[in-house]
């Protein structure tokens, strides 16, 4: 089946999020109380000390860390840390996960003979690797295509290493990276150059901030993202310029006063870095795509600066030596004050809360960025010392923000390990047949390429849908709930997202993940409930499994009257003892009432997750 009528991430406008949330009906009285209770969170807050936090660290402490620092919360990275204590806990969280490579997992999309006819090239086989395997040959008249398979086959990839992360913070500082140094996932430069974005993103979590931007500008991504490889001498463009400054480095006003003097003097030093188009799809398929310094297109006058940058002159330079232009441009902007301050400021409102104080300023924002600076503008460094805090374990600032569509889906989807759950062929009305039917399946049993429809529609109706299209930020300032003052993570939630995040609620978290075959028969992939009471201790004691399954989703106690609903959501009128007896009917293999206990189960985990509190974290 084609996936024609599917999502193309490719070929949709992101979500304007601000433009839905101000669009629909507002209490605005509502809303003004929400507003002033955020800002009396962060006045609340009492202890800004960054000493180490010595109290109790607990599953409300532990959960709280792991909901900040993961892209989805689920009790198998709480099992990693549940005999840690805190200094053992931030090692772990600390360590590098390895990236690698997408493989082909749309062989059942296209095969080897239709990618030969549509892009005059031989493609890989099934499960390999492919980002040293350009385009070479491709018809530039089938500018519809441009590779979409391999560049579906890098975001479902990416969907699945953020579904399998380790219990580390690594994905969530990409997406931190990613949010404050965007770069649009665009067919126009191949799948290699996108892959090559991704790819220093991640490797530049645990470096140097400092050097991540010098190498982010010469990125063929960002070069044609921002226009810098459209740039002449006679006439510097100054996008790039400009955002390298006021969303990159150091900031905006109030805080930063570069001129715009400043922007155009940037300008003109960073004229010549450039890319070969034709290099990106014509090459042999085994040397990387570059960017390169061309001498011949760069302005050799003398640069002068504004007093914000001490007056610094960086001398015209001539030849191949005119690159040199873009360290020393690099090294003026870490030299400021504001640079430190103002990275680690947004590392603050994306980990910890988005509403600052003067004393969360002074107390916590200037001193990490004393350590940020000291240690080679290092993101780790300063992280590792506010995640151990006292500060940051106050009471007040757990579950304080909204989940983005990543916390929120990937939290449902891995709670219930659905990429490990059962396949079955549906007839669309009430018949369901094992994946071990041929005659109804075929190769839609190939798991991976179930995994390839499936990340196909989660990053496109579901999460794209809420608000948050991966790799394609609604502009260069990235997501408005991260920066835009003063409704931040306020803006995840509108009247359409929430719907969207109902209709999560319901298909992966209730019924799984269904797509159609070509022969009008449904596939169906769907949570094993073995696999999920696996998790649990006690699962055969009605009234031990209601408390862990609660503990399991939520970090906050609820109401007698929440528990209620969720116990007769799970019970379905049956008895407890009903219920415990059909469980060890279903233990032991023999034949049970589903509608009591399966039925049953899914209402209460769906119960669960449509309270309010489960959209905090």
């Amino acid at each position: 089946m084609s996936t024609s009528q599917e999502y193309k991430f490719n070929e949709q406008k992101p979500v304007d999020l601000v433009k839905a949330f101000y669009d629909q009906d507002i209490d605005h009285k509502a809303l003004e109380k929400a507003l002033v209770q955020k800002q009396n969170t962060a006045k609340s807050i009492t202890n800004f000390s960054l000493d180490p936090y010595t109290g109790e660290f607990g599953p409300k402490q532990k959960k709280h860390l792991l909901n900040r620092i993961l892209l989805g919360y689920s009790k198998r990275h709480y099992n990693d840390i549940i005999d840690y204590d805190l200094q053992n806990t931030i090692e772990l969280i600390f360590e590098k996960e390895q990236l690698g490579e997408p493989i082909n997992n749309y062989y059942l999309e296209l095969s080897k003979e239709e990618y030969f006819r549509l892009y005059n090239n031989e493609d890989v086989d099934p499960l390999e690797p492919f980002i040293n395997r350009p385009v070479k040959g491709a018809d530039p008249q089938i500018s519809d295509y441009k590779i979409r398979e391999r560049l579906n086959a890098l975001i479902t990839w990416l969907g699945e290493k953020i579904y399998n992360q380790k219990t580390s913070i690594h994905w969530k500082l990409f997406i931190f990276l990613h949010n404050l140094v965007p770069g649009e996932f665009d067919s126009d430069v191949g799948h290699q150059a996108n892959y090559l974005n991704i790819k220093l993103k991640f490797d530049s979590c645990f470096s140097s901030y400092k050097d991540f931007i010098y190498n982010i500008t010469k990125d063929i991504n960002m070069l044609r993202y921002l226009n810098l490889n459209l740039s002449r001498k006679e006439t510097p463009d100054e996008n790039y310029a400009r955002e390298v400054q006021e969303l990159f480095t150091v900031g905006k006003r109030p805080f930063s006063k570069f001129s715009e003097g400043d922007v155009r003097e940037i300008a003109k030093s960073l004229v010549g870095w450039t890319y070969d188009w034709s290099d990106l799809w014509e090459n042999n398929g085994i040397e990387q795509v570059k960017s390169f310094f061309d001498p011949s297109n760069h302005d050799t006058t003398d640069k002068q600066f504004s007093s914000f940058y001490s007056n610094k002159k960086i001398l015209g330079k001539s030849g191949i030596d005119g690159e040199k232009e873009l360290n020393e441009v690099i090294d003026m902007l870490f030299d400021t004050e504001e640079s430190s301050i103002y990275i680690v400021r947004r590392l603050y409102q994306f980990f910890v809360y988005p509403i600052l104080t003067e004393d969360i300023e002074n107390e916590i924002i200037k001193p990490l960025a004393i350590i940020f600076k000291e240690n080679n503008f290092s993101l780790i460094e300063p992280l590792k010392i506010l995640l151990s805090s006292e500060h940051f374990y106050e009471n007040v600032l757990i579950n304080s923000m909204i989940k983005s569509p990543l916390e929120f889906n990937f939290g449902i989807i891995k709670q219930v390990d659905l990429l490990n759950g059962k396949i079955s062929a549906w007839d669309g009305q009430q018949s369901y047949n094992p994946d071990s039917n041929p005659a109804y399946f075929g190769n839609f049993s190939d798991y991976n390429y179930v995994k390839y429809r499936f990340f196909t529609q989660f990053w496109g109706y579901y999460s794209a849908g809420q608000g948050f299209s991966i790799l394609k930020p609604p502009s260069v300032s990235g997501w408005p709930p991260y920066y835009q003052d003063p409704i931040f993570d306020m803006f995840w939630l509108n009247s359409d997202t929430l719907q969207k995040r109902k209709k999560m609620l319901s298909a992966y978290g209730k019924y799984g993940f269904v797509f159609q075959l070509e022969n009008g028969v449904y596939g169906r992939l769907y949570p094993d409930p073995m696999v999920f009471l696996s998790m649990f201790e006690n699962p055969g004691n009605f009234e031990l499994f209601i408390e862990e399954l609660i503990e399991m989703y939520l970090n906050i106690e609820i109401e007698d009257s929440e528990k209620q609903k969720i116990r007769a959501a799970i019970l379905s009128g049956a008895s407890i003892s009903h219920w415990e007896d059909e469980y060890q009917k279903y233990l032991n293999g023999q034949n049970y009432d589903s509608g009591v206990f399966e039925e049953g189960l899914r209402e209460g985990v769906s119960t669960i997750l449509e309270l309010a509190c489960y959209q905090l974290f």
